[in-house]
C-alpha cells in the first residue's frame, strides 16, 4: 500500500480562490480606504461646514430700514397723504460692535473648524485601527485555514483509501475511524476559524466598501522588521505631538478661554448709529436727524455668564491634565505589549523552524511503511497543527501590537 502520495498533501500548499476577490498589502487597503470609507467623506463636511461658520462669523450686522407713511389725514380725510403736503418718516440703523466682540467671535469660529480637523483625524485613528487590525486577522485566519483546508483534502483523500484496505481486511476498521475523528476535529477547529474569517472580511468590506473577496498580502519579512522596540518616553512625546484627541482638549481648552474672553467683551455697550428723515411732522419740513444710542450697563454687567465661563476654562484644564494621564497610560501600556510580543515572538520563530515540515515528512514516510501507528501520526499531526496554528497567532499578536502603537502615536513608528 502507497499513501505517501496523498500524505505528502498535508505539507503542500492548497489555497483556493473565488473569482472575484481582491489580493491587498496594508499599503493598498490604506489608500482604497481613504478613498472610499463613507464615514470619512461624512466628517469632511463637517469641516466645510466649520469653514462656512467662520465665513458667517465674520459677517456684520445687517443695517435696518423703516418708513413710516401718513395712513391716513383725519383733517382732509384722505388715505396715505404722502405727496408734497403729506407726511413720511424714513430712518435707517447700524449697530456698531465695540470692544472686539466680532474679532473674538472669528476666532471662536476658527478653532471651531480645527476641532473639527481633529475630530477628523481621530476618526481616520480609529478606523485605520479597525483596518489594520481586520486585514491581519484575516490574515492569520485564512493562513490557518488554508493549512486546515489542505489537510482535509488529504486526509479525505486517505480515509477513502482506507475504507478500501478496511473492506478487503488489509486494514483494521478501527484505523479508519481514528482518522475520520481526526477529520471531523481538524474539521471544526476549521469552522470556527472561518466563522471568525467571515467576520473580520465583513468588516473590511465595510470599510473599504467593497463586495469582494479579500486577500491580505503582507511581506515575509514584515513581521521581523517589528522587532525593535522604541522607547517609552519617545512615545509618549510622540503622543502627545501628534494624537488628534490631544489636539481636541487643547482646543476645547482654546475656546474655553476664547469664550471668556467674550463674555468680558460682552461689557462693553454696543453703540447704535441713526439717521433719520422726517417730511413734516416735527419742528421743520423735511428734518434731517442723526442719532446715536447704546444700553446703559446698570443692572446687567454680564457677571453670570463671565463666571460660568471662568468655570469652563478651569473644566477644562482639569480635562486636560486627565488626557494628559491617559495619554501616558495608553503608551506605556501599549509600550508593554509591544515588548511582550516581540519576545514572545522571537523565541516561537527560533522553536518553530523547518524542522516541523521535516519531521511531518518523516512520520509520513514510516507511517507509510507501518514503522509508526496511527495514533502515532495523528498525535504528531495533531502537534503540529497546533504549532502552526499558536505560530501564526503570535505573528498577529506582534503585528497588532505594532499597530496599536501607531495608534497611541498616530504617527508611523511600524
Amino acid at each position: 500500500m502507497k499513501y505517501l502520495p496523498y500524505i505528502m498533501l498535508l505539507a503542500a500548499p492548497f489555497t483556493v480562490k473565488a473569482q472575484s476577490s481582491l489580493s491587498l498589502t496594508p499599503e493598498q487597503a490604506d489608500s482604497i480606504f481613504l478613498k472610499e470609507n463613507l464615514l470619512l467623506l461624512a466628517e469632511q463636511y463637517n469641516i466645510s461646514a466649520q469653514e462656512a461658520l467662520i465665513i458667517q462669523a465674520k459677517a456684520y450686522p445687517n443695517p435696518n430700514i423703516s418708513a413710516e407713511l401718513h395712513t391716513y389725514d383725519t383733517d382732509n380725510r384722505k388715505v396715505f397723504l404722502i405727496g408734497k403736503n403729506g407726511e413720511k418718516v424714513f430712518s435707517f440703523e447700524q449697530l456698531l460692535l465695540l470692544g472686539g466682540k466680532r474679532k473674538t467671535e472669528i476666532a471662536i469660529a476658527r478653532q471651531h473648524k480645527e476641532l473639527a480637523v481633529a475630530e477628523f483625524e481621530e476618526l481616520l485613528r480609529s478606523l485605520r485601527l479597525q483596518l489594520h487590525s481586520n486585514l491581519l486577522s484575516l490574515y492569520q485566519q485564512q493562513t490557518v485555514t488554508t493549512h486546515y483546508d489542505r489537510q482535509l483534502k488529504a486526509l479525505d483523500t486517505l480515509i477513502t483509501r482506507f475504507e478500501e484496505q478496511a473492506a478487503k481486511g488489509n486494514l483494521p476498521l478501527q484505523e479508519v475511524v481514528r482518522l475520520k475523528s481526526v477529520y471531523l476535529k481538524i474539521n471544526n477547529d476549521r469552522s470556527e476559524m472561518a466563522a471568525m474569517e467571515v467576520e473580520a472580511l465583513k468588516n473590511l468590506q465595510l470599510l473599504l466598501q467593497k463586495t469582494t473577496l479579500i486577500y491580505p498580502t503582507i511581506a515575509a519579512n514584515a513581521f521581523d522588521n517589528l522587532l525593535l522596540l522604541k522607547d517609552n518616553d519617545e512615545l509618549y512625546n510622540l503622543a502627545m505631538q501628534h494624537r488628534p484627541d490631544v489636539q481636541q482638549v487643547k482646543g476645547q481648552q482654546n475656546i474655553s478661554q476664547l469664550q471668556l474672553s467674550l463674555e468680558k467683551r460682552q461689557r462693553v455697550p454696543d453703540v447704535t448709529l441713526n439717521l433719520s428723515y422726517d417730511q413734516l411732522g416735527n419742528a421743520w419740513r423735511n428734518q434731517y436727524m442723526t442719532g446715536i444710542g447704546m444700553p446703559l450697563p446698570l443692572w446687567d454687567r454680564n457677571k453670570g455668564n463671565i463666571r460660568a465661563a471662568e468655570a469652563g476654562v478651569k473644566a477644562a484644564a482639569i480635562y486636560g491634565a486627565h488626557k494628559t494621564s491617559a495619554v501616558r497610560a495608553e503608551v506605556f501600556a501599549s509600550w508593554q505589549n509591544m515588548q511582550r510580543s516581540i519576545r514572545e515572538y522571537s523565541k516561537v520563530k527560533r522553536l518553530y523552524t523547518n524542522d516541523f515540515d521535516a519531521v511531518l515528512q518523516g512520520i509520513n514516510s514510516n507511517f507509510q511503511k507501518r514503522n509508526i501507528s496511527i495514533l502515532e501520526f495523528v498525535d504528531f499531526l495533531e502537534s503540529y497543527n497546533e504549532s502552526l496554528t499558536e505560530f501564526e497567532r503570535v505573528k498577529n499578536q506582534l503585528a497588532l501590537a505594532a499597530a496599536q502603537i501607531n495608534y497611541v502615536t498616530a504617527t508611523n513608528v511600524y
